[in-house]
């Protein structure tokens, strides 16, 4: 099948480990410090490469300074492409990232510099209507929700305009559009979210709408969503749930793995989500098999996820890619 494309923003990560996360006002020597490529859909598409879906990156890319360069060279190494990026004269954003060995967990400060966020006329410039290229389009929602819904009918559009309503759901031309809802913070997610075939929320924008786990989550949320879409959200330690068509889904979380590093895990999980989707050709069509491909990718991006957690970085996958297929 034709590439993932996912559209959103790009960062450099500056990774600390740490001892434990410091007090406010002290002193501690480090135990490591490395860079990494950050941002969700950047993250997405390292795990996507990995698990050799061929994937794109489509966001703002600054030119200016050493950062630029290097994200540039870490996406070429990891095969992702970026061929239809916008490079413009501003810095690259930054997060600064202290990471506990004692706990694993993540503290993250992000500086968005003076990156500007992809615009729907510098989206309609690239692409004219014509995604032809892609099987499946996923965004990370940002700020700029005006432009990413404006983005999101283009796709809608040229999904019409490929299969009319009155061919099947299951055209291989048409393109699976998900899209990823993690800032509770975000203003009026919902008005995308009835456009996309797989929705992903997080546990913090599910607490915000009043639901304390995933079950109630996607079931209490699903309105939300068009018919027929599939909702998911990933609670940690607790697993997953999705609803789809009436019907709940649950997956179970890794246990008994020490815990490293949970940095990008969450977009570990939707990259597995979407890989496992993608290779079952994954239409949003209602069958006897609808409820084993979905509960198979929960627990693919369960799975996935949790080894992830007990590394730093996400190369270490490479190396288990056969145990988690």
């Amino acid at each position: 099948r034709d590439k993932v494309l996912c559209v959103g923003k790009a960062c450099v990560d500056f990774v600390n480990i740490a001892q434990k996360y410091p007090e406010e006002d002290s002193d501690q020597r480090g135990l490591e410090y490395y860079w990494q490529r950050g941002g969700n859909a950047t993250n997405n598409c390292t795990v996507l490469s990995i698990l050799s879906v061929p994937c794109e990156f489509l966001g703002v890319l600054g030119n200016h300074g050493v950062e630029a360069s290097w994200i540039k060279s870490d996406f070429d190494k990891c095969g992702i492409e970026t061929t239809n990026c916008l490079f413009k004269s501003v810095q690259c954003p930054i997060a600064t990232i202290v990471i506990s060995q004692t706990t694993g967990s993540r503290t993250i400060l992000f500086y968005p510099r003076d990156c500007p966020e992809l615009t729907f006329d510098e989206f309609h410039e690239i692409f004219h209507e014509d995604f032809s290229h892609y099987s499946w389009i996923h965004f990370e929602l940002c700020n700029a929700m005006k432009d990413t819904s404006s983005m999101i009918d283009d796709i809608v559009a040229y999904n019409e305009r490929v299969h009319p309503p009155q061919i099947s759901n299951n055209h291989p031309s048409r393109i699976i559009l998900s899209l990823e809802v993690e800032k509770p913070e975000l203003q009026n997610p919902e008005s995308v979210m009835d456009k996309a075939d797989v929705v992903f929320i997080s546990k913090d924008f599910a607490k915000l709408k009043g639901y304390f786990n995933p079950n109630d989550a996607v079931e209490g949320l699903y309105n939300l969503c068009q018919d027929g879409a599939v909702l998911i959200c990933a609670w940690g330690d607790v697993g997953a749930s999705a609803h789809f068509r009436g019907s709940t889904f649950k997956a179970s979380s890794l246990t008994d793995i020490k815990i490293i590093d949970t940095l990008g895990a969450g977009d570990t999980f939707v990259a597995g989500v979407i890989s496992s989707l993608w290779k079952h050709g994954w239409m949003g069509e209602a069958s006897d098999k609808s409820g084993a491909i979905i509960t198979n990718a929960l627990e693919f991006g369960c799975r996935v996820a949790g080894l992830k957690c007990t590394m730093f970085g996400y190369q270490g996958l490479r190396q288990l890619v056969s145990s988690i297929s």
